[in-house]
């Protein structure tokens, strides 16, 4: 049980949410009913008189605006959208005669959403990817998956188009702008904070928050906004969707809005903490695979961020499975970890210690990223699909090719299967989902799994 305290409340848009959970985004001071000048400190034109009861994961502290409430960034799930798939007919750029070639739309979306994974989750945020895989995952999968996993925002990141040529400066749209549901305070709100941040940016013209019937916005329970960055048929702006400056950039500007909106300080890339890459030894382990040695039932836990701290702790590996990319070697927290990537290219961190981890290759020659077939996959199961779209079952494939593949096996349509991640493969329009059957890597059409994150 909390403690409860009256408290009067600024309030930008003059109304009042009685539900406590919108409590992280209140500026707050406790004044007793008895203090002498309540009624100057409160006058009713400009505040509101209410009561708190303070519940676990929020702190109370003093500042020099006043006392203010605080949430713990951990408590959150905030989902990422990355619209579209790789190859959805017409989201593209014109032809670039500069580049010789397109930009596809999911170009741009899927690496913004990513490094704004890594710009939240750096923050403290759980984060869930609705659409994982470069297929085009259908709208109402990636907000159900949203809505079950109790995601407490969604951000779904786009770029605009007008009429898909170029007609010549001044003569092209331009600009970027934020759209939420109609009518919707949470929405509001949540692109009122990130918008504050992107007109901060690169220079772009701001065209601001639109109410508009998105699937996006309609249909998640909570907080949506779909940011659309810029228009894809102004060829400036088109350029910016394959810049990698502008990707981190638009994805920070939306973290440091989303910590606002949650009351959670913005953690930036640069303040590092108790982080200390050491000066390289030989590092002839960048590069190659680290596994679990460890062979207790719990598992060895690995984390979201450099830390051994259990509340950004993404998951546990069993015996033998691992990671296939080590990215470098980092001291934290008076140890060692290594930071890793996985298959579908997100990066977590694990224990370096030799008595928790082998890398491949250190105490047996050769090592390798991708398991031959037949070998133990020593993959992270990063979710579940459950298998769909066929009539009865669903094969199980020993590389990710559907005419060169051996069988392994079949999946009955309605079953689950753990899935490690996704890979483009061969011969398949929607790629192939990477699952652990009978202990090692296989492969499964895209177009026959639908995707939950654990």
């Amino acid at each position: 049980m909390g403690w409860c305290f009256y408290i009067y409340v600024v309030w930008s848009d003059k109304q009042f949410y009685r539900d406590a959970v919108e409590l992280p985004w209140l500026s707050i001071r406790a004044i007793p009913p008895s203090h002498p000048k309540r009624k100057e400190l409160l006058p009713s034109s400009s505040f509101i008189d209410a009561a708190v009861t303070f519940c676990t994961g929020y702190e109370y502290f003093t500042s020099r605006r006043g006392d203010r409430l605080m949430a713990k960034a951990s408590d959150y799930l905030i989902a990422l959208d990355d619209g579209h798939g790789l190859g959805t007919a017409g989201k593209r750029t014109p032809y670039i005669p500069s580049l010789g070639r397109q930009i596809r739309e999911n170009e741009f979306n899927e690496k913004v959403t990513l490094f704004l994974k890594a710009e939240l989750e750096r923050c403290g945020f759980r984060t869930l990817l609705t659409a994982p895989t470069d297929g085009d995952t259908p709208l109402k999968d990636r907000t159900d998956l949203a809505n079950s996993m109790g995601a407490d925002a969604l951000i779904s990141n786009h770029f605009n188009a007008f009429d898909g040529k170029f007609d010549g400066p001044g003569k092209d749209p331009e600009g970027h702008s934020l759209h939420i549901y109609f009518n919707d305070v949470n929405d509001r709100r949540l692109a009122e904070s990130i918008a504050k941040y992107l007109k901060q940016g690169t220079k772009q013209v701001y065209r601001g928050i639109i109410e508009q019937n998105l699937h996006m916005t309609r249909e998640f329970k909570k907080a949506a906004v779909l940011v659309e960055n810029g228009f894809m048929d102004n060829e400036k702006e088109a350029l910016l969707m394959i810049n990698e400056d502008f990707q981190r950039e638009a994805a920070k500007e939306q973290a440091r809005g989303v910590c606002d909106f949650f009351g959670v300080a913005y953690v930036d890339a640069g303040s590092g903490g108790g982080v200390v890459v050491p000066p390289p030894e030989s590092a002839d382990y960048i590069g190659k695979r680290v596994e679990s040695i460890y062979r207790g039932a719990e598992g060895l836990d690995f984390y979201s961020r450099p830390t051994f701290n259990d509340a950004y702790r993404a998951g546990t590996l069993k015996y033998q499975y691992g990671f296939p990319t080590i990215l470098r070697k980092l001291r934290v927290e008076g140890a060692y970890m290594y930071e890793v990537k996985n298959s579908r290219g997100h990066v977590y961190y694990v224990t370096a210690a030799p008595k928790f981890v082998r890398v491949e290759g250190q105490s047996s020659g050769g090592s390798s990223s991708q398991p031959n077939p037949g070998s133990s996959s020593g993959a992270v199961a990063i979710g579940e699909i459950r298998i769909m779209g066929v009539a009865n079952a669903a094969i199980i494939q020993d590389r990710p090719d559907r005419l060169t593949s051996k069988d392994l096996g079949t999946i009955a349509r309605g079953r689950t299967i753990p899935v490690t991640g996704s890979v483009r493969g061969k011969n398949s329009s929607s790629g192939y989902w990477e699952v652990i059957y009978k202990g090692r890597r296989a492969y499964i059409t895209g177009e026959y799994g639908s995707y939950k994150a654990y």
